[in-house]
Protein backbone atom coordinates (compact mmCIF):
# COMPACT_ATOMS: atom_id res chain seq x y z
CA UNK A 1 0.00 0.00 0.00
CA UNK A 2 1.08 3.31 -0.51
CA UNK A 3 2.22 5.62 2.09
CA UNK A 4 -0.78 8.32 1.76
CA UNK A 5 -3.78 5.87 1.07
CA UNK A 6 -2.42 4.10 4.56
CA UNK A 7 -2.65 7.14 6.24
CA UNK A 8 -6.00 7.93 5.44
CA UNK A 9 -6.98 4.34 6.19
CA UNK A 10 -5.93 4.42 9.61
CA UNK A 11 -7.39 7.62 10.01
CA UNK A 12 -4.07 9.68 10.83
CA UNK A 13 -4.41 12.13 7.60
CA UNK A 14 -7.72 13.12 5.27
CA UNK A 15 -7.24 13.53 1.65
CA UNK A 16 -6.45 16.83 0.44
CA UNK A 17 -9.25 17.13 -2.06
CA UNK A 18 -12.47 16.70 -0.02
CA UNK A 19 -15.07 15.83 -2.98
CA UNK A 20 -14.14 12.88 -4.97
CA UNK A 21 -14.11 12.80 -8.60
CA UNK A 22 -17.27 10.47 -9.36
CA UNK A 23 -19.27 13.52 -7.18
CA UNK A 24 -18.02 16.14 -9.62
CA UNK A 25 -19.11 14.13 -12.68
CA UNK A 26 -22.39 12.82 -11.25
CA UNK A 27 -23.51 17.11 -10.39
CA UNK A 28 -21.89 17.95 -13.90
CA UNK A 29 -23.90 15.46 -15.79
CA UNK A 30 -27.16 16.21 -13.82
CA UNK A 31 -27.10 20.13 -14.82
CA UNK A 32 -26.26 19.13 -18.33
CA UNK A 33 -29.73 17.18 -17.95
CA UNK A 34 -31.74 19.82 -16.70
CA UNK A 35 -30.40 22.11 -19.01
CA UNK A 36 -31.65 20.05 -22.16
CA UNK A 37 -34.59 19.14 -20.36
CA UNK A 38 -35.47 22.81 -19.46
CA UNK A 39 -34.74 23.66 -23.07
CA UNK A 40 -37.07 21.11 -24.62
CA UNK A 41 -39.48 21.89 -22.35
CA UNK A 42 -39.39 25.85 -23.00
CA UNK A 43 -39.46 24.82 -27.01
CA UNK A 44 -42.64 22.94 -26.43
CA UNK A 45 -44.59 25.69 -24.05
CA UNK A 46 -43.48 28.65 -27.18
CA UNK A 47 -44.56 26.44 -29.74
CA UNK A 48 -48.10 26.02 -27.94
CA UNK A 49 -48.38 29.29 -27.27
CA UNK A 50 -47.09 30.91 -30.50
CA UNK A 51 -48.74 29.37 -33.08
CA UNK A 52 -47.65 31.27 -35.74
CA UNK A 53 -44.15 29.69 -35.31
CA UNK A 54 -45.79 26.20 -36.18
CA UNK A 55 -45.66 25.56 -40.25
CA UNK A 56 -48.70 25.34 -41.36
CA UNK A 57 -49.36 22.94 -44.74
CA UNK A 58 -50.07 24.52 -47.58
CA UNK A 59 -53.01 22.48 -49.42
CA UNK A 60 -52.58 24.06 -53.26
CA UNK A 61 -49.22 24.75 -55.66
CA UNK A 62 -51.54 27.47 -57.71
CA UNK A 63 -51.53 30.70 -55.05
CA UNK A 64 -48.04 30.04 -54.77
CA UNK A 65 -46.70 30.04 -58.49
CA UNK A 66 -49.03 33.17 -59.05
CA UNK A 67 -47.08 34.85 -56.63
CA UNK A 68 -43.90 33.48 -57.65
CA UNK A 69 -44.93 34.79 -61.48
CA UNK A 70 -45.54 37.90 -59.49
CA UNK A 71 -42.11 38.08 -57.71
CA UNK A 72 -40.47 37.32 -61.04
CA UNK A 73 -42.10 40.21 -63.13
CA UNK A 74 -41.10 42.18 -60.33
CA UNK A 75 -37.47 41.33 -60.78
CA UNK A 76 -37.14 40.03 -57.06
CA UNK A 77 -35.42 36.85 -58.55
CA UNK A 78 -34.46 35.47 -54.90
CA UNK A 79 -37.97 35.54 -53.41
CA UNK A 80 -39.35 33.89 -57.32
CA UNK A 81 -36.68 31.49 -56.79
CA UNK A 82 -38.17 30.45 -53.14
CA UNK A 83 -41.89 30.53 -54.03
CA UNK A 84 -40.98 28.05 -57.16
CA UNK A 85 -39.01 25.86 -55.00
CA UNK A 86 -41.50 26.05 -52.44
CA UNK A 87 -44.01 25.10 -55.26
CA UNK A 88 -41.62 22.19 -56.08
CA UNK A 89 -41.72 20.91 -52.62
CA UNK A 90 -45.58 21.02 -52.50
CA UNK A 91 -46.40 19.54 -55.33
CA UNK A 92 -44.41 16.58 -55.18
CA UNK A 93 -45.57 16.16 -51.51
CA UNK A 94 -49.04 16.24 -52.92
CA UNK A 95 -47.92 13.87 -56.28
CA UNK A 96 -49.14 16.11 -58.71
CA UNK A 97 -46.90 16.33 -62.07
CA UNK A 98 -48.78 19.78 -63.02
CA UNK A 99 -47.15 21.66 -59.70
CA UNK A 100 -44.27 20.11 -60.75
CA UNK A 101 -43.96 21.48 -64.30
CA UNK A 102 -45.00 24.88 -63.48
CA UNK A 103 -42.28 24.58 -60.70
CA UNK A 104 -39.58 23.66 -63.06
CA UNK A 105 -40.37 26.16 -65.73
CA UNK A 106 -40.36 28.88 -63.42
CA UNK A 107 -37.37 28.11 -61.98
CA UNK A 108 -35.81 27.73 -65.80
CA UNK A 109 -37.00 30.78 -66.53
CA UNK A 110 -34.90 32.33 -63.87
CA UNK A 111 -31.69 30.30 -64.48
CA UNK A 112 -32.12 30.62 -67.87
CA UNK A 113 -29.24 28.17 -68.10
CA UNK A 114 -28.25 25.74 -70.91
CA UNK A 115 -26.42 22.96 -68.78
CA UNK A 116 -26.78 19.14 -68.93
CA UNK A 117 -28.22 19.32 -65.35
CA UNK A 118 -30.33 21.73 -63.78
CA UNK A 119 -32.89 22.12 -61.25
CA UNK A 120 -35.32 22.23 -63.66
CA UNK A 121 -34.65 19.03 -65.23
CA UNK A 122 -34.35 16.98 -61.65
CA UNK A 123 -37.84 18.65 -61.22
CA UNK A 124 -39.24 17.59 -64.64
CA UNK A 125 -37.73 14.15 -64.07
CA UNK A 126 -40.04 13.81 -60.64
CA UNK A 127 -42.72 14.86 -62.37
CA UNK A 128 -42.06 12.14 -64.51
CA UNK A 129 -42.02 9.32 -62.49
CA UNK A 130 -44.90 11.32 -60.02
CA UNK A 131 -47.02 11.30 -63.85
CA UNK A 132 -45.70 7.35 -64.44
CA UNK A 133 -46.73 6.73 -60.91
CA UNK A 134 -50.40 7.86 -61.20
CA UNK A 135 -50.64 6.59 -64.74
CA UNK A 136 -51.10 9.99 -66.54
CA UNK A 137 -50.61 9.83 -70.09
CA UNK A 138 -51.46 13.69 -70.32
CA UNK A 139 -49.15 14.10 -67.24
CA UNK A 140 -46.14 12.42 -69.39
CA UNK A 141 -46.63 14.13 -72.79
CA UNK A 142 -46.32 17.54 -70.57
CA UNK A 143 -43.23 16.38 -69.02
CA UNK A 144 -41.81 15.40 -72.98
CA UNK A 145 -43.30 18.72 -74.19
CA UNK A 146 -41.31 20.81 -71.46
CA UNK A 147 -38.36 18.44 -71.64
CA UNK A 148 -38.29 18.92 -75.31
CA UNK A 149 -38.88 22.66 -74.72
CA UNK A 150 -35.87 22.98 -72.89
CA UNK A 151 -33.75 21.34 -75.62
CA UNK A 152 -33.83 17.39 -74.28
CA UNK A 153 -35.74 15.96 -77.04
CA UNK A 154 -33.46 12.68 -75.66
CA UNK A 155 -34.89 12.63 -72.41
CA UNK A 156 -38.69 13.28 -73.74
CA UNK A 157 -38.29 10.63 -76.24
CA UNK A 158 -37.72 8.47 -73.54
CA UNK A 159 -40.55 9.71 -71.28
CA UNK A 160 -43.11 9.19 -74.21
CA UNK A 161 -42.01 5.61 -74.12
CA UNK A 162 -43.16 5.04 -70.63
CA UNK A 163 -46.51 5.02 -71.63
CA UNK A 164 -48.20 1.70 -70.88
CA UNK A 165 -50.78 0.94 -73.33
CA UNK A 166 -53.66 -0.38 -70.35
CA UNK A 167 -53.31 3.15 -68.77
CA UNK A 168 -56.72 5.04 -68.61
CA UNK A 169 -57.43 7.03 -72.21
CA UNK A 170 -57.19 10.75 -71.02
CA UNK A 171 -57.86 13.60 -73.67
CA UNK A 172 -54.51 14.94 -73.92
CA UNK A 173 -55.60 18.59 -74.46
CA UNK A 174 -53.00 21.30 -74.10
CA UNK A 175 -55.12 23.73 -71.73
CA UNK A 176 -52.00 23.83 -69.26
CA UNK A 177 -49.52 25.46 -71.51
CA UNK A 178 -49.46 28.56 -69.04
CA UNK A 179 -47.68 25.99 -67.18
CA UNK A 180 -44.71 25.57 -69.46
CA UNK A 181 -44.35 29.05 -70.46
CA UNK A 182 -41.01 29.32 -69.14
CA UNK A 183 -39.64 26.11 -70.37
CA UNK A 184 -39.04 27.21 -73.85
CA UNK A 185 -35.20 28.17 -74.34
CA UNK A 186 -36.30 31.39 -75.94
CA UNK A 187 -38.05 32.69 -73.65
CA UNK A 188 -35.66 32.33 -70.73
CA UNK A 189 -32.88 33.62 -73.04
CA UNK A 190 -35.48 37.08 -73.42
CA UNK A 191 -36.50 37.36 -69.94
CA UNK A 192 -31.88 37.24 -68.24
CA UNK A 193 -31.66 39.97 -70.89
Amino acid sequence: MRQPDAMVMTGQATRSDSTPFWRVATRCRLITYIAAVSLLLLMIVLASLRPDLKRTEISDWRPLISLADEASNTGDRDRARSLYLQVDRVAYGRKDWEGLVAAACGINKLDSVNQSYSKALSILFRAATTAEYAQSRRGLVAVAKSLSLLGSDEAAAAVVTRVQPGWPNEAINFDSLALLAGCSRSQAAAFSQ
